[in-house]
């Protein structure tokens, strides 16, 4: 075996690029870095690890806490900018200093990375149509909200091989076919936002993910128009009676934060707010704080609709225009579900809207309410070749019962040590009077196929209850997110009776069988059973 060939100029550069770091540390303010990852914590001993896990994590721990490590960083990172190249696999540099987010897929949706099948589309009508039809049933309105990703807007400025958007790609293709089965529900915005770039305005910064605040105000202007053909008789307000906010305290910049460079170049990015919004009330529903929490916003307007929004990080930029249009505005998070009957009952929205980046549009109509058999007419005649009933729809209740974790069978034992991961999501959790209704994936991302035992658990004070669950259900975006096709199995979609549990507020919990033990994934807190 060759020894290695020992460098002495690079270990010489990087000693004195380390030095010099620790020298001007306490003279220089350190460079802005959000990594959108968590930092490896201290390593644990707990006497049966081997010495070389134990050396990994030192190592792992030390590298995420070495105190010059920003600097190296942001300093590195900004140099590789400059001739075009990016320090971190989730940013892609693209033309003239512009910044791009790489989920792993490198613009795979833009650039219809893997296409949409006619099963996928036909799973996707059948909920949009479920969501629409029970709606109508309540006197509701529902409207899909579809944001474009900033390299559909701003082709000339990405990668060199990017060979620009797909007119085949998912969200154009299930929009149109929305507009040939359940017309008038989904708005795509990405004419209205070309618009603004085509003008010369700037649709998206260069340095952020998102759209800027007239990028937003062009999709607010079609979602208002939309919404007065759906009975919301309101006229578009003027961008003037909104206040301009050119970068603000912390302007958004998330992909120069990913690379540490937000200190290095120049950040441009202008918003909007509505004055009015100061008199407005906010409720909060849960523990939780923060723009992601579920909450009320009570803007005092009487004889206004109440409007149930949806939302992604999108709606940062376009809220403060819709505000305005209700009395009031219950806010709710995608990763809290996509489809809320809770908040439904609860509060009997006039309008419930549905805000998502077109990227994510493909996987929004997750635990949707069944179709009616007219509505299953109009999608076979949409897509004839796609099958009957996809795999993707609801179960019957299961006849099973939650029981006890004291007394659960033998085959869930060992849940309390189990091992938490994050390579999971819960996209549907739905806790009513008679039943829940459960949708997500979990994985350990093993190259072997895995057991599809699974559990649920619900805890709260009212109790510590579990079921089994089987993880069988084919997720081909999860396997093409990690490039990884033996992890599609991982999937879970399951409506379960609840005629037994106790009223009360519960936590939810997924577990699934892995080759050592039990894997688990956090869901959402606070789902209460009336």
């Amino acid at each position: 075996m060759e020894k290695p060939v020992p460098r002495p100029g690079l270990i010489a550069t990087i000693l004195v690029l380390m030095a010099t770091a620790f020298l001007l540390r306490p003279m220089l303010k350190p460079p802005q870095l959000q990594e959108g990852r968590v930092l490896a914590g201290p390593p644990a001993w707990t006497g049966a690890a081997k010495l070389s896990d134990l050396r990994h994590q030192t190592d792992a721990w030390v590298a995420d806490r070495f105190p010059a490590r920003p600097y190296l960083i942001g300093w590195l990172n900004a140099a590789r900018l400059a001739i075009g190249d990016s320090g971190s696999d989730r940013v892609l540099a693209g033309r003239d200093g512009w910044l791009f987010y790489n989920d792993g897929t490198r613009l795979g949706p833009a650039r219809a990375k893997p296409p949409l099948t006619d099963a996928e589309a036909a799973e996707w009508l059948r909920g949009l149509s479920g969501r629409v039809e029970t709606l109508e049933g309540k006197g509701a309105a529902y409207l899909v909200v579809v944001p474009p990703a900033k390299e559909t807007i701003y082709p000339q400025f990405g990668p060199a091989w990017f060979p620009g958007p797909n007119p085949q790609r998912t969200s154009l293709k299930l929009a149109a076919l929305a507009a040939r089965t359940e017309p008038g529900h989904v708005v795509h915005l990405r004419d209205p936002v070309l618009a603004v770039a085509a003008s010369g305005t700037d649709a998206f910064s260069r340095h952020d993910t998102h759209w800027t605040g007239d990028g937003a105000y062009a999709g607010y202007a079609a979602i208002m128009q939309r919404l007065r053909a759906q009975g919301i008789d309101q006229p578009t307000r003027p961008l003037s009676d909104f206040r301009p906010v050119v970068n603000g305290v912390n302007p958004p910049r998330d992909l120069a934060l990913m690379l540490g460079v937000a200190s290095f170049v120049p950040i441009h990015y202008r918003g909007y707010v509505d004055p009015a919004a100061e008199s407005y009330r906010t409720t909060w529903l849960s523990e939780r704080r923060g723009w992601v929490a579920p909450q009320v916003v009570e803007t005092g307007q009487a004889g206004k609709p109440t409007l149930l929004l949806t939302r992604d990080s999108f709606s940062n930029a376009l809220t403060p225009f819709l505000l305005g249009h209700f009395g009031r505005v219950v806010l709710t998070h995608i990763d809290d579900g996509f489809w809320r009957q809770d908040l439904i009952d609860r509060f009997r929205p006039d309008v419930v809207m549905l805000e998502v980046q077109e990227h994510g549009l493909g996987f929004s109509m997750r635990g949707s309410p069944p179709v009616s058999e007219a509505a299953e007419a109009r999608i076979e005649q949409a897509l004839p070749n796609a099958p009957t009933h996809g795999p993707l729809a609801p179960s019957a209740p299961s006849r099973g019962r939650f029981v006890r974790v004291s007394a659960a069978p033998p085959s869930l034992a060992g849940l309390d040590a189990v091992v938490p991961i994050t390579t999971c999501a819960v996209d549907q959790a739905l806790l009513g009077p008679h039943g829940l209704m459960v949708a997500g994936w979990i994985s350990d991302l093993s190259s072997e196929p895995r057991p599809v035992q699974g559990a649920l658990r619900l805890s709260g004070p009212a109790g510590d209850f579990v079921q089994p669950l089987e993880m069988n259900q084919v997720r081909p975006d999860v396997g093409a997110y990690f490039k990884r096709p033996v992890v599609e199995p991982s999937g879970f979609v399951v409506a379960l009776s609840v005629q037994a549990l106790p009223s009360g507020t519960y936590d939810l919990r997924v577990y699934r069988r892995s080759a050592t033990g039990w894997i688990g994934c956090a869901g959402p807190k606070g789902l209460v059973r009336p």
